[in-house]
């Protein structure tokens, strides 16, 4: 298949697809339902995911969004397709060659186009590369794809995961094929380190079954940790070039060791970054017990912030608020979340967003001070649930504290949806799954069923309506985000959160809005208005009126 004009990458596997990106509000694509699979001709133009296999329920939006950004910034036109089972199609190559003629994947890109099939059933993975894209898609590239990539989060159940990770390789690649800006030599500088697989290798997964590498369901005993950040930055570093084995000292909070494993065994894509982190200059940013490694405001995934905290037993890596809040946008672009989170102020100088902005306070945040505790907890609940797997109380506690450290998928949703089961009429449940759905998948249209549902249980808490609020906010629905905050308002009046995002909705509906429509002076003067009633709270919340002042400056409001 060499001399194909596609690039066709064919994975099959038995997870789902997941795309950590920022949501652009005003993207209100809403994939319809799906007919029977045909290979005759594509069921809906204009669509990039068709989910057959039901296996992608939770990353839909997120990957749908994805798949739309490499057609309009590279012009490649990238579908995914699952499939429960190869059907009659007798080998997944046939499979993979049908769709792309038949669907004519890539006709308005000439012939760049990008198919990814997922079939539950067979667990096999096959990636192959067309003639046009050979240069950039190499065959070291597709090896490393497909044996250093998958391998491990199949073996974690977290392939979800792993397509994120194949989907961020493509993306870079992807992009260097666009600009065109390069050489073999650097073509063969980028593969050296990777796995020579060869194009159209196929492996069958199911054999790496024995070699688990999952997340630590039970957290080894705390050691001591760093004396500073800095030293816990560079023996993490030397730990991940496997150099630091025989140092004692343990730079991984039990969250992190949870969701990472072997400080001395780190995973491909940290292993492909290591030689930038180890030369980068850098700052340690500092503030009691948090602190930043910092390569300055420069673009590029690599020169993201690690984030680092103070432990009783020394300076640790925090995997929890490092993925909470360190979002990796269109490459080379990141940024660091806005909302009540430590860090967050360290990092005042860089690109921020409002994606998981949400109205959580309390019990409801992860604090790096419990760390420990946060692991008994998960060690008691796990074997009540095992013990006892029909008892609700249980079953909503672990899945609480997993939606609270933001552990994989595998972990979290089966317990929601158990909870759900068990006691369809408790709130609980769907307030952890909006926040859970958003904080993990930006999945707001998702998270808006779920809090749709909270609200109906529980009418009377202000919480419901803020978070529907932000998350019509997010879908770029402005005016029924201010009709629910004024509900959230005449709950609680001392409501700095719903204050600040009405501001920041008039603010956009007056720039929406034609020049000619008379209400779009209204606009400005409540955008001030909103901004006016943040300050007078009673409770004060300054570093939101911060965020919200500078945010109406470069709008011209201020």
């Amino acid at each position: 298949m060499r001399g194909l004009r596609w690039i066709i990458v064919v994975l099959v596997v038995a997870g789902g697809v997941l795309a950590l990106i920022r949501y652009i509000p005003g993207d209100r694509d809403e994939p319809s339902d799906l007919a029977s699979f045909t290979l005759e001709k594509r069921p809906q133009d204009n669509r990039f995911l068709f989910d057959y296999a039901t296996i992608l329920e939770h990353y839909e939006e997120g990957g749908h969004r994805y798949l739309r950004r490499i057609a309009e910034r590279f012009h490649i036109e990238a579908l995914i397709v699952t499939l429960p089972n190869l059907g009659a199609a007798r080998t997944i190559q046939e499979l993979a060659v049908d769709i792309v003629n038949q669907w004519e994947i890539g006709r308005d890109f000439e012939g760049r186009g990008l198919l990814l099939v997922l079939v539950d059933k067979q667990k096999q993975v096959k990636l192959e590369v067309g003639y046009e894209l050979e240069d950039v898609f190499t065959d070291a590239f597709t090896g490393y794809v497909e044996d250093l990539q998958l391998k491990s989060y199949f073996l974690a159940q977290d392939i979800g995961t792993g397509v994120i990770a194949v989907l961020e390789e493509l993306e870079r690649r992807a992009q260097l094929k666009h600009q065109g800006d390069y050489t073999p030599g650097m073509i063969t500088k980028l593969d050296e380190n990777l796995l020579a697989g060869g194009a159209g290798a196929k492996r069958q997964l199911t054999q790496y079954q024995g070699d688990d590498s999952s997340e630590r369901t039970a957290p080894r005993t705390p050691g001591a940790g760093a004396s500073t950040p800095d030293e816990a930055w560079r023996i993490m570093l030397s730990k991940w070039a496997g150099e630091g084995s025989h140092v004692k000292t343990d730079i991984y909070t039990e969250m992190t060791k949870l969701a990472m494993g072997d400080q001395n065994r780190p995973d491909q894509r940290t292993k492909a970054a290591l030689g930038h982190w180890q030369g980068a200059s850098y700052q340690v940013l500092q503030d009691g017990d948090h602190a930043v490694i910092y390569f300055g405001n420069k673009k590029g995934w690599n020169n993201a912030p690690f984030l680092f905290c103070k432990t009783p037993d020394g300076w640790k890596f925090d995997i929890v608020h490092q993925r909470r809040l360190v979002v990796m946008g269109p490459n080379p672009t990141w940024m660091v979340e806005q909302g009540h989170y430590p860090y967050v102020h360290l990092l005042s100088r860089v690109s921020q967003s409002t994606g998981k902005d949400l109205p959580l306070s309390g019990e409801d945040l992860y604090s790096c001070a419990r760390d420990e505790e946060y692991a008994r907890q998960i060690r008691i609940l796990e074997s009540d649930v095992k013990r006892r797997p029909n008892d609700f109380e249980a079953v909503m506690a672990l899945a609480r504290l997993n939606v609270i450290i933001g552990r994989r998928p595998n972990h979290v949703q089966h317990l929601l949806k158990r909870a759900k089961q068990l006691n369809p009429d408790h709130p609980e449940p769907y307030r952890y799954s909006a926040i859970y759905n958003v904080n993990t998948f930006l999945q707001y249209k998702t998270a808006l069923k779920d809090i749709e549902a909270y609200i109906g249980m529980r009418p009377d808490d202000a919480f419901g309506y803020n978070m529907m609020g932000f998350l019509y906010y997010r879908l770029g629905d402005y005016q029924r985000s201010i009709d629910v905050l004024n509900q959230a308002v005449n709950m609680n009046p001392d409501n700095v959160y719903a204050y600040a995002l009405m501001a920041r909705d008039y603010a956009l509906l007056y720039n929406n809005a034609n020049k000619l429509d008379p209400r779009r002076a209204g606009y400005r003067t409540a955008a001030l208005a909103m901004l006016r009633n943040a300050e007078a709270a009673p409770t004060p919340d300054a570093r939101r009126i911060v965020w919200l002042t500078s945010w109406l400056k470069r709008r011209q409001f201020l």
